[in-house]
């Protein structure tokens, strides 16, 4: 064989061993952004994560496409967070490793919005490493050193909402009821203007008490969310005198967040500097 035609072919050979090596590398298929976060923490560069429900789309009634379906179904594991949240899990036919998360956390009744919380994000982290590490034995060491890098700055995290629990006026007013876990776990109280549910709409006479609850506590502001309808709120807070101010659900990253930078924790850190300016 001629010496020109040599370098051609090897060449080709190298891009065909990139493919089958970049092909056999296995995959973990998450729900949503903070599972991904989770996930992608733990597992580094060993294994490829993708997420299933893309940016500013509602969580709670998401169903995935059947091409989505064909790729959990070639997945090597499934993390998600709750039978509670992501109903369509348990139902997705699979050899895959389903893990779900909120199973470390002690679970308030049908509240699936446990990531909102650091100290139950750090359960969560610690469990998705424990799992994976059984699914893929290789990693452990790895996953191990990973998780630990990243439970460093989520309990630096949970520290700085800890600081909360040393205000004199603990009680918030949001949107929707997302904030139980966080309220929990820092000796908070909120008030719920529409329950677990947002599309669930408040009685006249409920919001007629909300008012009263909100004059009571001396409430000036209402809390709410980003992305989702706020009509009822903005209603509540203008027949009671009062603003509003923003907070996360940390359910999802915009594209302009994504390209800013953000992540779970710079959105947790900016619901906390939200939050401080009522909770003092």
């Amino acid at each position: 064989m001629k010496k020109w035609l040599l370098i051609p072919i090897l060449s080709v050979l190298v891009l065909l061993t990139g493919c089958q090596k970049t092909a056999s590398k296995p995959q973990i298929m998450t729900t949503f952004e903070p599972m991904y976060e989770f996930t992608k923490a733990v597992v580094g560069d060993k294994v490829d994560v993708a997420m299933i429900i893309p940016a500013n789309q509602e969580v709670h009634d998401y169903e995935p496409s059947a091409k989505q379906v064909a790729q959990m179904t070639d997945a090597s594991a499934i993390v998600y967070n709750s039978n509670d949240l992501e109903k369509w899990v348990p139902s997705v036919k699979t050899s895959a490793t389903k893990i779900e998360a909120a199973s470390a956390v002690d679970q308030i009744a049908g509240d699936p919005h446990t990531w909102i919380s650091p100290k139950q994000a750090i359960k969560e982290v610690k469990y998705i490493q424990e799992e994976l590490s059984k699914k893929f034995p290789e990693y452990k060491t790895d996953f191990a050193k990973n998780a630990e890098a990243y439970l460093i700055k989520l309990e630096a995290l949970d520290a700085q909402f800890d600081t909360l629990k040393n205000a004199k006026q603990k009680t918030f007013i949001t949107q929707h009821e997302a904030f139980s876990y966080l309220a929990r776990d820092y000796d908070l109280k909120e008030i719920a203007v529409t329950g677990i549910d947002p599309d669930v709409e408040p009685s006249a006479s409920a919001l007629a008490n909300l008012k009263k609850e909100m004059e009571k506590a001396g409430l000036k502001s209402v809390y709410v969310e980003e992305n989702a309808n706020s009509k009822i709120a903005d209603t509540l807070a203008k027949s009671a005198g009062a603003d509003t101010l923003l907070i996360n659900t940390v359910e999802s990253l915009s594209d302009a967040q994504r390209k800013a930078g953000d992540n779970y924790i710079s959105l947790m850190q900016e619901n906390l500097k939200s939050l401080q300016k009522t909770i003092k």
